[in-house]
């Protein structure tokens, strides 16, 4: 069970909406709650977003506490929604 005054605001309704089992040890797109947060701000080297925009990976899309991609925010946005970074043809 993790400490749930540790939690981010996302992560928080995440866990509150699809439960705390495994949280942190393994995470699924379909079968978990998908939600975004912020990464923390680095100096140096920045990765290109693989959206297809061209921009700084600024966020992380997690399920159940596991990180399981890095993008941009509209990436990031579009597949908590969807499932995929990448726009649909």
């Amino acid at each position: 069970m993790p400490n749930l005054n540790t939690l981010s605001r996302q992560a928080l309704k995440a866990a509150l909406q699809g439960g705390t089992d495994g949280w942190g040890t393994c995470g699924s797109t379909t079968q978990n709650i998908r939600y975004s947060e912020p990464l923390p701000k680095r100096r140096g080297r920045y990765r290109n977003c693989y959206c297809g925009c061209g921009n700084r990976v600024t966020h992380r899309g997690a399920a159940n506490g596991v990180t399981l991609t890095t993008a941009c925010e509209l990436g990031i946005a579009r597949w908590v929604r969807t499932g995929a970074v990448k726009p649909m043809k």
